[in-house]
């Protein structure tokens, strides 16, 4: 018991909250890392071997004929030319499984957001891997047939382990570039002109990349052609190549915007409006976000706002709807209203222009319409509860009296 009444329990808060609710995904990608890894060394590891030794003893057949053979799987048996056969056991060491494994658990932990780019990168990186891991293993070989088993494990312990580290983080550096975009094509618009010029008022972290303006002479503006282009141009049907361009000019932001005057800004943010909200969301967004001028962002918004009957199609379209009904309810009328008139001194005569309308004339005879009368109030109740003002409907503004004319 307190002196004000009962003692409310103490308030117990989530511990998912916050921090601790990122501990749950973050556990998740460290699960699915270690199962790759488990999983893929079980079940791949020995198919792997056996692979790369048949590889192996069929390029030594090519380079050094009658003197290889793998007809023992995961073995290559080396025969010198003084009589010396030396058995070439490929182990775990050996193969390659590991490197191959990491790439595939990095790029479903920490590159699964690039999709097909991130899938291209890393088959690029593993067939690198794996040719890079077998010449290794043909050098290794090769010092075998010509300077004895000595050589053979010298060459792979000290020179082939060098090799290895080499090659996997050059296969990782080699799938993060195919995976993550290029400079050049950090944004450009439909025909894949590049724009990334963002301008100084929109210089801030998460809005892409900034080329410097000597790519474009150095490069000579011209066309270059890219396997994407060419898949558009000649293999993708007309209608998957629009609906691939516009998906991706929906999630472009047209840096161009930050470098036109206000009224210019204002006039194509109009346009890229009455394309629906849905075309250039990203950059309605951006505009919303890191622009300064309240003009352009009273456009936007009354844009936005105009456009009630479009339906939500992504997040980036139910984000410009809050904002504009934030943005106009903050402003507010007397934002835009003129200034209001100066209040003149007691005693004065103001005089107040009116604007007359001509009236014609009524015919000698003909009947007069009487203006009705307006239905008289009936005078408030004061024990009647007041009625609750909402955002539907403001309180009537009291009745001022007219001024004089």
């Amino acid at each position: 018991m307190t002196a004000g009444g009962l003692a409310l329990p103490p308030v117990r808060r989530s511990a998912w909250r916050a921090a601790n609710r990122r501990l749950l995904p973050v556990a998740l990608d460290l699960a699915l890392a270690a199962a790759i890894c488990v999983l893929g060394f079980r079940y791949l590891s020995r198919p792997l071997q056996v692979l790369e030794a048949a590889v192996l003893a069929r390029v030594l057949g090519w380079t050094a004929p009658g003197q290889a053979s793998g007809v023992v799987p995961t073995h290559v048996l080396l025969f010198r030319g003084d009589g010396e056969i030396i058995d070439a056991v490929v182990t775990l060491s050996c193969s390659s499984v590991l490197s191959v494994l990491g790439l595939v658990a990095l790029t479903a932990v920490v590159l699964r957001g690039r999709g097909l780019h991130a899938v291209a990168g890393l088959l690029v990186a593993v067939a690198a891997l794996l040719v890079l891991n077998h010449g290794r293993l043909l050098v290794s070989a090769l010092a075998g047939l010509w300077w004895g088993e000595g050589a053979l494990v010298g060459f792979h312990d000290w020179v082939g382990t060098l090799w290895n580290l080499v090659a996997t983080l050059g296969g990782f550096l080699l799938m993060v570039w195919i995976a993550l975009p290029a400079l050049d094509r950090a944004e450009q618009d439909v025909e894949g002109r590049h724009t990334a010029r963002r301008p100084d008022s929109w210089a801030r972290p998460g809005l892409g990349y900034r080329a410097a303006e000597e790519d474009d002479v150095r490069r000579g503006r011209r066309r270059q052609a890219t396997l994407t282009g060419l898949l558009h141009r000649y293999v993708y049907p007309r209608r998957l190549s629009a609906w691939l361009a516009a998906r991706r000019e929906a999630a472009r932001i047209d840096y161009r915007l930050g470098h036109l005057p206000a009224h210019l800004r204002v006039q194509r943010i109009g346009e890229l409006v009455a394309d629906g909200l849905g075309a250039h969301p990203a950059s309605l967004v951006a505009v919303a976000t890191y622009e300064q001028d309240p003009v352009v962002l009273d456009s936007l918004a009354e844009a936005v706002a105009a456009r009630q009957w479009e339906p939500v199609t992504g997040e980036r379209v139910a984000a410009l709807r809050l904002w504009a009904r934030g943005w106009l309810m903050a402003r507010g009328p007397q934002d835009g209203a003129p200034d209001p008139a100066p209040v003149p001194p007691a005693g004065t005569h103001v005089t107040v222009p009116v604007c007359r309308i001509a009236v014609p004339p009524v015919a000698a005879g003909s009947p007069t319409r009487s203006s009705p009368t307006p239905p008289r109030r009936p005078p408030p109740d004061p024990l009647a509860p007041p009625h609750p003002a909402t955002f539907a409907r403001a309180p009537r503004a009291p009745d001022l009296p007219e001024a004089p004319r």
